[in-house]
């Protein structure tokens, strides 16, 4: 959908904990970046940095830049992503997409019409141990799969200091769904799913081959950690991991002792991956922004989420 660029003229807008990371990301690869922020506080501090350059006005940054970084808080994807995608500029949406399936189809339209580029973050799929996990199970490793379990895990309190419980499903959501689809990588035949309350849910998936995904989004109480677990049972074994363990655990059919795999720290890893692959695809470095996936493909993330959302009310 977009042509390639000779340079890279990112804009960043929100400049929380994600933006700060695209933002780091960005300059470490000696690329001067925008950012885009109405906090005068945020604007004198960012002035001082060396290559940034700072925008009060929105229209301004988006005239100068080619590459847009939406990374605001998750209900506010839909007006930025819309408004760089009638600008005619290429796009990185953190995750979650949006906070609804009709946001989604939306912004879908939108990137058609506009001939644009639009990948979101989705970085779990770039995270050491679940993209092993991933390829031993491309190379058989554990056999047939048989079924897989993810789940989203997150602390009550910080939660609900930052969001609105409503949105939970999206957000938590599309972490746990996108990876056990990505992992599995087959169409899904049906979705069952029941929930306590807008903080907690199970959700069961069945894909074409018969494979059973369980996934659990919890943030309904108080957790020691924040994250997502990825198990996959199959005929020959099972493969454990966590996404801030930055470690992968086979368990071998009929070996007692299982079997440590240890990885590089991911707390600044897959945010500074997931932006040189999009900044690499854009300037014809490599072909492919995979394993990120594009609108079509976050589009059957929130239909899902969005079947579950009508299931449950």
């Amino acid at each position: 959908m977009v042509n390639k660029l000779k340079d890279i003229k990112p804009l960043i807008i929100g400049i929380g904990i994600a933006g700060k990371r695209h933002l780091e990301a960005q300059l470490n690869l000696g690329i001067k970046t925008g950012v885009y922020t109405t906090n005068p506080q945020t604007s004198q501090s960012l002035k001082k940095q060396k290559n940034v350059i700072v925008f009060n006005n929105l229209q301004d940054g988006l005239d100068w830049s080619n590459l847009v970084h939406v990374c605001t808080p998750d209900d506010k994807h839909t007006e930025f992503v819309a408004t760089a995608l009638k600008k005619g500029r290429a796009v990185l949406c953190e995750k979650s997409f949006t906070t609804n399936f009709q946001d989604a189809l939306k912004l879908q339209k939108l990137a058609y019409k506009y001939n644009c580029l639009l990948v979101v973050g989705q970085n779990y799929r770039l995270t050491p141990t679940f993209a092993e996990t991933r390829k031993r199970i491309l190379e058989g490793q554990i056999g047939a799969v048989t079924n897989i379990e993810t789940t989203y895990y997150h602390d009550k309190n910080e939660y609900q200091q930052r969001y609105q419980d409503k949105y939970f499903l999206y957000i938590g959501g599309s972490h746990a769904v996108d990876l056990a689809c990505w992992v599995i990588g087959e169409q899904i035949i049906s979705i069952q799913a029941v929930s306590e309350n807008e903080l907690n849910y199970q959700i069961s998936v069945k894909f074409s081959s018969g494979v059973l995904a369980n996934i659990r989004l919890d943030a309904s109480s108080p957790q020691s950690r924040n994250g997502s677990d990825l198990k996959v049972f199959g005929t020959e074994g099972k493969l454990v991991s966590h996404n801030k363990l930055d470690k992968l655990v086979f368990y071998e059919r009929g070996n007692r002792k299982p079997q440590l795999s240890k990885f590089p720290n991911i707390k600044t890893y897959t945010i500074a991956l997931e932006v040189k692959i999009i900044d690499d695809y854009l300037l014809g470095r490599r072909n492919s922004y995979w394993p990120l996936p594009n609108v079509d493909e976050a589009i059957n993330t929130m239909k899902i989420l969005d079947t579950v959302g009508k299931a449950i009310s």
